[in-house]
C-alpha cells in the first residue's frame, strides 16, 4: 500500500507523462527519498505525512513561502492554475533580501 503523498505523485506521473504504472512507482519513489518524504523502505517521514495530509491548496501557499519568502496569509490560492500569489500589501520581504 502507498502514502498517500506516493500515490499522488505516481498518478500524476501516468497521467501528465504517461507512463508505465511500474516505471511512474518507481520514480516516484526515488524522487520522495531525494526530498525526504519517504524513507528508503517507503514509509513516509513525518514531513511526507504532513505534506501527504495537505490540500492542494495548502501545498501551493506552501511552495509560495518556500520560493519568495513571507507568511502564508499573504498568499491568495488560484484553483485553475494550481498557483498561490502575493496579495498586496506591505509587511513581507523577499527571500534572501533586506
Amino acid at each position: 500500500m502507498l502514502s498517500r503523498i506516493h500515490a499522488r505523485l505516481k498518478q500524476q506521473l501516468i497521467d501528465r507523462d504517461n507512463m508505465s504504472e511500474k516505471v511512474a512507482e518507481n520514480l516516484s519513489r526515488t524522487l520522495l527519498i531525494r526530498r525526504g518524504h519517504l524513507n528508503k523502505d517507503g514509509t513516509p517521514t513525518t514531513e511526507g505525512i504532513i505534506r501527504g495530509n495537505m490540500t492542494p491548496e495548502e501545498r501551493a501557499i506552501d511552495r509560495a513561502v518556500k520560493q519568495n519568502g513571507g507568511l502564508p496569509q499573504y498568499y491568495k490560492y488560484d484553483a485553475e492554475t494550481n498557483r498561490a500569489y502575493k496579495r498586496t500589501g506591505k509587511g513581507w520581504k523577499r527571500k534572501g533580501k533586506k
